[in-house]
């Protein structure tokens, strides 16, 4: 079984992108201070905000639509830091600054949850997924891996 799904991939194809002139981002309408970037991934909406250092993503999270949990739409979110920016509460940050733009973005829409399943040996990441989603975790194993896993959701209300 391959393993779980480690966000610092789609983080490095992303700053890869983004070196090579490929996207176009807007910056955040809630923090100026990121830049959001809205396309698709197999069919549906993923919306990915990231913090940069010049041209360098310091921080990143991407939220991609899920199905529902609920009765309510889900967003399964994944965020990373790379090595020379952690440990600097930027994981916490670009999580944070991603929900509010989208509760923004969300204005008249129904609440949504968002979630983050992580592996159970992940304690930074499970720390960030307490901070932001607060909770108590679902234990579960992840069905792409086999692993032991956390899934922690939280209900977000659009802005009003």
């Amino acid at each position: 079984m391959p393993n779980m799904i480690d966000p610092s991939i789609p983080l490095r194809s992303f700053q890869d992108a983004l070196s090579s002139g490929l996207l176009t981002m807007e910056r955040g309408r809630v923090d100026p201070s990121i830049f959001v970037y809205i396309d698709k991934a197999g069919g549906k909406s993923r919306f990915t905000y990231v913090q940069l250092e010049g041209k360098t993503v310091a921080a990143f999270a991407t939220f991609v639509q899920n199905g529902y949990f609920d009765g309510r739409p889900n967003l399964a979110t994944g965020y990373a830091v790379p090595k020379e920016y952690r440990n600097q509460g930027r994981a916490r940050s670009i999580l944070q600054a991603g929900i509010a733009e989208l509760r923004n973005g969300f204005n008249g829409f129904p609440p949504f949850f968002v979630e983050a399943v992580i592996n159970s040996k992940n304690f930074a990441s499970l720390r960030v997924a307490a901070a932001v989603l607060g909770g108590e975790p679902e234990e579960l194993v992840d069905s792409h891996s086999g692993e032991a896993a956390l899934r922690y959701a939280r209900l977000f209300e659009p802005a009003s």
